[in-house]
């Protein structure tokens, strides 16, 4: 059962045959599995922030291909989960970082426009889940759904 590190890049996971809880040397952790037994533990708060961005629970989540990522910003780690196209039987990868276009510079009155647009759906969907999936919905919450949207939005 190898058990793959985030820290050395993307992990994705074609399909996810098992979504477990477990106690790891962190705190509370969710174990991913793939095929082949491939193992890839992160916290239980950010597997069950990242299923619930992505309208996921554990069960429905099986036979679906998740890619997770660390992405490192202002001294802080964070896990993100992103839905991908399932292929016929895949397999576990390490997936090259995505190639993005740069995108048109925008004035600071664009990107604040822009950036109130993101934080006002994240808030009037982030709250929905988070009740749903029983995830208690703090400002950290918001910030982060935002900031993934504003990411996903000027790029």
């Amino acid at each position: 059962m190898p058990i793959h590190k985030l820290a050395t890049g993307p992990i994705t996971l074609s399909p996810v045959t098992a979504i477990e809880s477990a106690e790891g040397n962190f705190g509370p952790q969710m174990v991913f599995k793939g095929n082949a037994d491939d193992l890839v533990f992160i916290s239980e708060m950010s597997g069950a922030k990242g299923l619930a961005r992505l309208n996921l629970t554990p069960e429905t989540a099986i036979g679906k291909t998740i890619t997770l990522e660390q992405i490192k910003k202002d001294g802080k780690t964070f896990t993100n989960l992103h839905l991908g196209a399932n292929a016929g039987g895949g397999s576990t990868t390490a997936a090259a970082a995505p190639a993005y276009a740069a995108a048109p510079k925008q004035s600071l009155g664009e990107l604040a426009t822009v950036y109130g647009e993101c934080v006002a759906h994240a808030m009037a969907t982030l709250g929905a889940r988070c009740e749903e999936a029983g995830i208690p919905i703090d400002a950290a919450a918001i910030q982060s759904a935002a900031a993934t949207l504003f990411i996903k939005a000027t790029r």
